[in-house]
């Protein structure tokens, strides 16, 4: 009945509606899908008012805390949850995580990220202000984790609002952060990571041992445009020895890397899927003096329609719906 409608309609299938005789008495996108074996999917629109479940609550300025302000386990849906770091000599609402109309890239809205790095004057005995991510839910029943030799494919897109400030070429690898990484769930950097560099998209892998890597990249993927989306995919093959990545953006492919390390030599499995912003340098207080100096004061990005599909031939599962 609802597929009928749909087509009738013109409507976009990833809204359910409720339809009595003529008229739509209510209309709820789907909830993510759990996902388990051969050509499982996830795809995350942010187009239902149920996300998040939960807000991070407001908390005290506690100067003396040593702590490194993250919260790790408050639910955006029934996959994903608040990956946020900020500093606790600060007010939680130096960051931002939320539903938005402003722009989308399919659908009506898409997820806001915001993230101000932490005065000067404020600077924490922990650690600074430096996260405002989405990521998995660690204790899923489901295999958030690939395993190796598992083929995954990945989906998002991102755009850059008219204000967005681009890090100067002098200073663009000391200010870089990432907006999509590929995390293991223990200590360590993730193994990939999607980071903006100045103007440009770069690729950053990881190797070696999870506590102990070596830094491999970057290689540019693309420049960024303001206002524009930039739909991206990412095929990645799991392995401590014979890896695959392969990235196409707006549909075109951009790189391939084959016998690549994609999973630490110290761990079974590859990483777990997040997304948003990650500013590891805004930890180091000659950095975040560096941002302000080159009047970056917050980092605002949008991103819509994550995928990530387990198997083979996953491009059209993973890229947006047009």
């Amino acid at each position: 009945m609802n597929s009928q409608m749909n087509r009738i309609l013109g409507l976009n299938l990833k809204y359910i509606c409720v339809v009595v005789i003529i008229a739509t008495l209510g209309c709820e996108p789907e909830p993510p899908e759990l996902w388990d074996g051969e050509g499982a999917h996830v795809s995350m629109g942010f187009e239902s008012s149920r996300e998040p479940f939960d807000q991070i609550p407001n908390r005290p300025v506690d100067e003396g805390d040593t702590s490194n302000g993250c919260y790790y386990d408050i639910p955006w849906n029934d996959l994903y949850v608040f990956n946020v770091c900020v500093a606790t000599t600060r007010e939680i609402s130096d960051f931002t995580i939320e539903r938005s109309n402003q722009y989308a890239r399919t659908g009506l809205a898409s997820c806001k990220f915001m993230l101000k790095p932490t005065p000067l004057a404020d600077w924490p005995i922990g650690e600074a202000t430096h996260r405002a991510e989405l990521g998995p839910k660690y204790e899923l029943s489901v295999d958030v984790y690939p395993r190796e030799n598992e083929e995954r494919w990945y989906g998002l897109s991102v755009l850059f609002p008219d204000d967005f400030i681009f890090a100067e070429t002098d200073v663009a690898q000391d200010l870089r952060f990432s907006v999509a990484e590929w995390q293991h769930g223990s200590m360590g950097s993730p193994i990939l990571s999607l980071e903006v560099i100045g103007d440009k998209i770069v690729l950053v892998r990881k190797a070696g041992e999870s506590q102990a890597s070596e830094w491999v990249g970057p290689v540019e993927i693309t420049s960024i445009e303001k206002e524009k989306w930039i739909d991206i995919v990412v095929r990645t093959v799991w392995s401590k020895t014979n890896g695959v990545v392969e990235i196409w953006i707006n549909g075109e492919n951009r790189f391939t890397g084959l016998d690549l390390q994609t999973i630490y030599h110290d761990l079974e499995v590859g990483g777990g899927y997040k997304f948003g912003i990650n500013h590891w340098r805004w930890k180091d207080k000659d950095m975040v003096e560096m941002s302000l100096n080159e009047g970056i004061t917050e980092r605002t990005i949008y991103i819509d329609e994550v995928k990530e599909y387990l198997g083979a031939d996953g491009i059209e599962e993973v890229s947006p719906d047009l």
